[in-house]
């Protein structure tokens, strides 16, 4: 998880640079801000640019416009494209914003509330708030004006086993709608959403652990919130029997599978301590893949195969440096006549909590990533929105339409059973996508014993078409998966990151971006400095893994499911 990714960044970047002699360890806010303050008045660096204009940065001689590097498309021979391909049509590959139904955001995000973020350098919550807002700042929008339209819409603060962001009088944004949360935890961890008062994890009375889980869900259930299972198989196994949860969390920060995430062993022992396990976290840590997103990924898919009919979120769990909306989840509109006329922020954090609960989500690796939308169509011409349950058996039409992951590859994952007599799924569709915006149809037969399909998009990775220091951290992110594989991800970015720029953010200057290298986040000048990341770069951290082996894909969408239950 990515709360665990910088801690040991700022370590790794002490002993490579050798700056802090003492400190470093037992208190790295202390040391790395009172290092960077002292040091402040004995440097020459050039102070930031206050307000610097679009002239001042397309003038800048070592900035490369734009996220992606324009010569790679033009002079890098891709070969043909595959025979079997989706339909290229045209429109805007942005298509999935506010405008049309769609909210993105992300759902699992800190602040100094949190006790790790608080020592680990992070940013108390109205810098917090800034920053998730910062694909809106104007020297970001100088830099590229292609991503303009693609700032969060909504932004769920959920710090570790408190809720006090939500009494805070800067617990407010002008353009984001704030979705009030905490990160619930105790024997694994939740995010819960859409609640007025804490959920509190603490045994309560004679309550064993599995109780104390059902009980808050039936909490913020009363509260007119939602209770997701976050990164269920990372470590901190989800075991728990809780038929009542709202979604699962199966893209967490970087999806790559370099970091494998729980271990049966780990499990016999929860199990062993606990006296419980669920149906679903066994099969997922055995058959769910490298690394834990993956596991996630198969421990949602198993709820399904069970009956249980949830929606899929993904969240940053930014604590530090790293920018929000890493991955973002895109919720739509709600159905509910209860919403309609309402947009923006008079939609609320209530409609982003209904939106939710009604299915139809997708993730994206980022607010720049692949957009998918998917309905399902039944011989009688009613149409279904993503996510939706239909209702029987029969064939299905499925519209798919994908955007902004040209010469990627989507894909339908499905399984005919709900009944909860066995695992598994298969990919029953996998085509080329020829352009910035593609569609198709897909025939989808599904019998009495129920069943569910969900989709997957994958952006091909060509590493000859790599600048040659990129090929080198795509080397770095390929490594086999481990147990420790925060390694790989800590390597690649610290030969990456201006030292200057993390530990002096308030000299951040935008003149200065380079292509391909994570980018200081001007608004962010204390205590450390935060980074976006080009959408290129940020591709890498998203490899998909198979066996255990990096392939030549990432991921780049993931979709939630439309769901036949047995008859």
């Amino acid at each position: 998880m990515l709360k665990s990714f910088p801690i040991r960044l700022l370590l790794a970047l002490c002993a490579a640079a050798l700056l802090f002699t003492a400190g470093c360890e037992d208190d790295p806010k202390a040391s790395i801000t009172d290092v960077a303050k002292d040091q402040a008045s004995d440097s020459t660096a050039d102070e930031a640019a206050d307000d610097l204009t679009p002239t001042d940065l397309q003038e800048a001689e070592s900035f490369d416009q734009g996220p992606e590097d324009t010569a790679i498309d033009e002079e890098f021979d891709f070969g043909p494209p595959p025979e079997t391909s989706m339909v290229p049509v045209d429109g805007e590959p942005n298509m999935a914003t506010a405008a049309t139904g769609w909210y993105r955001g992300d759902l699992h995000y800190h602040t100094t509330y949190s006790g790790d973020a608080a020592n680990q350098g992070g940013d108390e919550l109205s810098m917090a708030i800034k920053i998730a807002d910062a694909y809106r700042d104007p020297q970001f929008l100088a830099a590229y004006p292609q991503l303009a339209g693609n700032s969060l819409d909504f932004q769920a603060v959920t710090d570790h086993r408190t809720a006090a962001a939500i009494a805070d009088p800067l617990f407010v944004h002008d353009y984001l709608i704030l979705v009030p949360g905490e990160e619930y935890g105790g024997g694994g961890h939740a995010g819960v959403w859409g609640i007025q008062s804490f959920v509190d994890h603490e045994i309560q009375g004679t309550e064993t652990q599995n109780q104390r889980h059902n009980d808050a869900i039936a909490e913020t259930h009363a509260q007119g919130g939602l209770f997701s299972v976050n990164h269920p198989a990372d470590g901190s196994n989800w075991l728990w029997d809780t038929p009542g949860i709202d979604a699962v969390e199966v893209f967490n920060g970087p999806w790559a599978g370099f970091a494998s995430g729980s271990t049966l062993e780990g499990l016999d022992a929860d199990v062993a301590a606990n006296g419980v396990e669920n149906p679903f976290i066994r099969d997922a840590i055995l058959n769910g893949g490298s690394g834990f997103n993956d596991k996630a990924l198969r421990f949602w898919q198993n709820h399904l195969s069970h009956g249980l009919h949830i929606p899929v979120v993904g969240g940053s769990d930014r604590h530090m440096i790293v920018p929000a909306g890493i991955p973002t989840t895109y919720v739509h509109h709600p159905r509910d006549p209860a919403f309609d006329g309402l947009e923006g922020q008079a939609l609320g954090y209530p409609g982003i909590i209904k939106g939710i609960s009604e299915g139809s989500t997708f993730i994206s690796r980022s607010p720049f990533g692949p957009q998918v939308e998917l309905e399902a169509e039944d011989a009688d011409g009613s149409r279904y929105p993503l996510g939706s349950a239909l209702p029987g058996p029969g064939t299905y039409t499925v519209h798919i339409r994908v955007s902004r992951a040209h010469r990627g590859w989507m894909q339908l994952i499905a399984y005919d059973d709900t009944t909860g007599a066995s695992f598994g799924a298969q990919v029953v569709y996998e085509q080329y996508i020829p352009s910035d915006l593609a569609t198709d149809t897909f025939e989808w037969t599904v019998g009495a014993t129920g069943g569910w399909l969900h989709g997957m998009v994958f952006e091909t990775i060509v590493a000859e078409a790599l600048p040659a220091e990129i090929q080198g951290t795509l080397a770095i992110l390929s490594q086999p998966a481990t147990a420790n594989g925060l390694g790989p991800l800590i390597d690649a970015l610290t030969r990456l990151v201006s030292l200057d720029d993390l530990l002096y953010p308030w000299r951040c200057n935008p003149s200065h971006w380079q292509a391909w290298h994570p980018q200081c986040m001007p608004i962010d000048d204390e205590p450390m400095g935060t980074f976006y990341l080009p959408n290129e770069l940020e591709r890498l951290l998203h490899i998909s893994f198979k066996d255990g082996v990096a392939t030549d894909r990432n991921v780049g969408a993931v979709t939630s499911a439309f769901f036949v239950p047995a008859q």
